[in-house]
Order: structure tokens, then sequence, then C-alpha cells
């Protein structure tokens, strides 16, 4: 079927308020606007199901629960991809012979199955998911959790094979494709950047970097974020005592309150709406974005490009993202304290805007990127 492709996601994309769903989403968007049959089909958990919102950007919904039970944490399988199992999911892919797109290899428990061995198959590699479990491993305390990671991370590059499985691998970055390509030289691997609402959403009435404050902001139920605010709070925030500082995200974890409590120049803003987040993103006088493994793409990265002002970073940051130079990219603690004393309070030079938007769009581009998945589906 011409225009008709199957999306199978690892979490409902809506709302699109992190990493790996807003690709999701503004590339579902970015289909249906290209006049492709969408049919997205979500495993939902952490609270997600099925979002009216989510017919706006695709023709037909299936929602399928996680099976999280303990026995899909046994075995040789990933459990990230043994509970996103569905004998539903098989059935309707049977029902017609259009393509299907793997979102990131949770999804991909059916993706050598025979009774697809016909169909053009697509995977979209969010990252290299055996390197992101590693790198948990590494940071979280928790020895249960330790374990988990390691194991997965072992599982995860095991089985990386399946994707021999897949007609063509998209991934996000230039390093991860680089990486596929050398995992896996009879398979076509192509470069997809990651798509995203851009500036879309930006009250024209805010002024960017105009709040007196500095801002970090991303998922906080996610160990690598959590992370990165313990890592400023104890090393950044007490060498800088006169100056506000917002934590924004969903689902920060009591030890996160916990951690932060003893700073008096600190405000955590747990759950904040899109739009409250926007407005938090475009008024404050810097992002401060950190994170120590430079695997795939940040999305909180363009984010804070897009619709903010200075954007301060350390080097892992922007790794094979193409947009190090729209950064103030800092190599060190002091590096980092003395680039946050340099820009707070200072005026954001919007002159530098048209520079900015210009080179985004030479790398984040939804209407030049979906002319690459788009020439892949009409070729199958």
């Amino acid at each position: 079927m011409a225009n008709r492709i199957h999306i199978i996601t690892f979490q409902v994309p809506y709302p699109a308020d992190y990493g790996g769903v807003i690709d999701i989403y503004y590339k579902a968007k970015a289909l249906k606007e290209a006049g492709y049959n969408v049919v997205l089909h979500c495993f939902a958990y952490k609270g997600r199901d099925f979002q009216k919102e989510l017919l706006d950007i695709a023709d037909e919904v299936y929602v399928y629960k996680r099976n999280t039970c303990w026995l899909n944490r046994l075995g040789i399988m990933p459990y990230i991809v043994k509970s996103r199992k569905s004998k539903e999911l098989l059935a309707r892919l049977q029902k017609d012979d259009a393509p299907i797109l793997f979102e990131g290899l949770h999804t991909c428990y059916y993706l050598d199955s025979p009774l697809l061995k016909d169909r053009k198959k697509f995977v979209r590699a969010h990252n290299v998911e055996s390197d992101y479990y590693y790198y948990l491993s590494g940071t979280t305390i928790s020895i249960k959790k330790k374990i988990f990671f390691l194991v997965e991370s072992w599982r995860l590059k095991r089985y990386e094979n399946i994707l021999k499985s897949a007609d063509i691998i998209f991934s996000i970055t230039e390093k991860d494709r680089k990486y596929f390509a050398n995992r896996f030289p009879n398979t076509d691997v192509r470069l997809l950047p990651c798509f995203h609402n851009g500036a879309d959403d930006i009250d024209p009435t805010l002024k960017k970097g105009s709040g007196k404050y500095l801002l970090y902001h991303g998922n906080l139920s996610v160990e690598e974020n959590i992370n990165a605010v313990y890592y400023l709070a104890e090393r950044i925030i007490p060498r800088m005592p006169t100056v506000k500082w917002v934590i924004a995200g969903n689902k920060p974890p009591q030890e996160l309150y916990d951690v932060v409590k003893e700073l008096q120049n600190v405000t955590v803003v747990p759950n904040p709406s899109i739009k409250k987040m926007t407005k938090l993103i475009t008024e404050a006088n810097a992002n401060v974005l950190i994170t120590f493994q430079s695997t795939g793409i940040k999305l909180k990265l363009l984010n804070a490009l897009y619709k903010g002002g200075f954007c301060i970073v350390n080097d892992k940051m922007t790794e094979s993202t193409g947009v190090g130079e729209l950064c103030r990219v800092t190599h060190s603690d002091s590096d980092l304290v003395n680039a946050l004393n340099e820009v707070f309070g200072k005026k954001y030079d919007e002159k530098e805007e048209q520079k900015r938007i210009e080179l985004l769009n030479k790398y984040y581009n939804n209407e030049v990127n979906i002319k690459i998945l788009a020439e892949a589906i009409d070729n199958a």
C-alpha cells in the first residue's frame, strides 16, 4: 500500500515532552502532513495511555500494554524488548503489506518474524542502546539497578544482530550512523536527524533570556538527568550562591528534592505543562545542559537553541550534533562556572538569532528530513 506506513513506538508519544517521543511525534506529524496514511502502534507505560491528540498525527492509533512481569526480566532477550511483545500487534501488522517503522531497538521483537519476511522494515535507532545502558550502570548507586543495567547492556549488544533484518537503519547522529555502518556493513544505514517542533510554540510576547535565573530542564524520572542535577547541585550551584536556579521536569524523585533542599537559591518545578516549560526555556537567562554520555542527540538541546537565549553546555552535550558553535561549550567545573558568570545578567543578542536558525535548519529541518524518510517509503 503505497501511502500507508505502520509506526511502532516504545511509548505513547503524547504529550511530546521529552527525548525520543518528541522525535516520534513530529516525525509522524510530518508523514501525515506529507499525505501518508499513518498507523500508530504504541506501547504504554509510566502512566501514559491513549490520547485523542494522537489522532492529529495518525489515521489509526492502537495502544498496547507492556508486559512488565518479572519473568520477562529473565533469559537472554533484553527486557525492554521482551516486555513489548504483543500478538495483537503482530496480527494487525499482517492485515496489509505497508512498510513498518520500528522506533528504537525496544520495538524490534517482530523485526525478524517469518510472518513479516516480505515486508519493507525500517528501524529508527535513537541511540546505541547497549552503550546507553552500560553508561547507566556506572552512574547509579543502587546495586540492584547496576546489575540490571549491566545485564541489559550485555543483552542489548547481543540482540543488536536483529538489525540485520532491517532494510534500512535510520540513525539520529553521524556518530551513530558510523557505528551501525561498521557493525552491519551489508545493511543500508542512513542519517535521519531528529524531528521536533522548533520555535513553533513560542509565545511571541516572551522575551528570550529576560528571566533572572539559570535553567536546567529534562525528564527527571530518567537516571541520566537526575545525575546531571546532582552534579550541578554538588559542584556548580554552591559556587554561585547569589544566582537563582530553576530545575524543571517530569516526575522528580524525592531524592532530588533531598539533594537540593539545602540550596536556598534553587527552585524545583515538577511536571510543568508544555506551555510552562516553553516559557521557562525561553525566558531563562541561560539554559544549562549537562550530560555524561554522548550517545544519540539530546532533544532538550534543540529545544533550548530554538526557544531560548544563551545555551551553556558541557562538551559531551554537543558531540556529533553539528551545533556546537551555537553554544558556549565547557570542559570542566571551573570552565562551566566562569561561562555562567560571564553571561548571567547579560542581554541575549538577538542579532545572533538568524545565524542560529540558519545552522539549525541546515541539520534539523523537518521539511528536508521528511524527504529522506519519504524516499525510503515510496521505494519500498
